[in-house]
């Protein structure tokens, strides 16, 4: 990875642990939290969306750009919804770290099985950061019994880390295809347009999915919300408006996916000092194991 796309994801990391952060502190239901946030990110990127498409024309993008797109907005509710209902149950000391660096050894193996060549390096870096999450969830040392896993706020967060996962593998296809449109626009314009598109479809995913269920209630939640979540909402479309020009200028995506986990570190951080989270021993060296397996990863 070049120097700039390091620079890049490192600055998404601080604000992606911002954002989870305010995700963490709002009273309402997760679900009302990231309606109410990517309404605002869409409804902020709407304008460059209608001036994107002016640009290229619509008959120009390939049509299966719209269907990994699909896949990609229900992966992202996946890892949406899974993080809400995981921060109900757990500190974000402990959920935050599971969610976002189980998905770098996923991504390796999924990155791998598409065809992409893997050091052995970077191998033990994706193992050190499995063994740092294995870690994290333990309030001593002495507690490695599997009760200590099963927990629903760790279930949650398993389900995040296979939505993180699903999206990352497939975002990087999406931006692949469009890289057709670089005669006609940069591969930063596309990403943004990326990135804007994606947010209008998880709002769309996300509402029907109450609408299907009823949770009628849901609705209002989010509105009541609607100031904090607007900031949530710019702080989500700029870290990951970041991660996908990054992925422009990165070959193998899995680095990209390593070095977000930075805002693992980030995130332990803010809890214990906004949040006044539980400082465990096994917390801690489970983060150094993960930050350990960062460094080997992009290196």
């Amino acid at each position: 990875m070049s120097l700039w796309a390091i620079a890049l994801v490192v600055i998404s990391a601080f604000l992606h642990a911002g954002w989870n952060l305010l995700s963490k502190s709002n009273k309402s239901s997760g679900t009302a939290f990231f309606l109410s946030s990517c309404a605002a990110a869409s409804l902020v990127l709407a304008p460059y969306i209608i001036w994107y498409l002016s640009q290229v024309g619509l008959s120009q993008i390939p049509s299966v750009f719209w269907w990994v797109l699909l896949v990609s907005g229900v992966a992202q509710c996946v890892y949406l919804i899974g993080l809400g209902h995981a921060y109900q149950h757990g500190d974000i000391g402990v959920i935050y770290p599971i969610a976002r660096a189980l998905p770098v050894l996923m991504v390796g193996v999924g990155t791998a099985a598409l065809g992409y060549q893997l050091s052995p390096q970077v191998w033990c870096g994706f193992i050190l950061i499995t063994f740092g999450c294995l870690l994290v969830p333990l309030s001593t040392l002495h507690q490695q019994q599997l009760a200590q896993y099963q927990n629903m706020g760790v279930f949650w967060a398993i389900v995040a880390a296979i939505g993180t996962t699903g999206y990352s593998i497939l975002d990087k296809e999406a931006l692949h295809i469009i890289a057709v449109l670089s005669r006609i626009v940069s591969n930063l314009h596309s990403a943004i347009f990326y990135l804007g598109i994606q947010f209008w479809v998880i709002v769309v995913i996300i509402a029907l999915y109450l609408v299907i269920t009823r949770q009628w209630q849901q609705f209002s939640q989010a509105w009541s919300i609607r100031k904090p979540c607007a900031m949530a909402g710019i702080m989500m479309s700029t870290t990951y408006g970041l991660v996908l020009y990054a992925m422009t200028m990165t070959e193998n995506v899995s680095y990209v996916v390593a070095l977000r986990q930075l805002s693992i570190v980030f995130g332990l951080i803010l809890g214990v000092l906004l949040l006044k989270e539980r400082f465990a021993l096994a917390r801690f060296l489970g983060t150094g194991l993960i930050f350990s397996g960062l460094v080997l990863t992009v290196v």
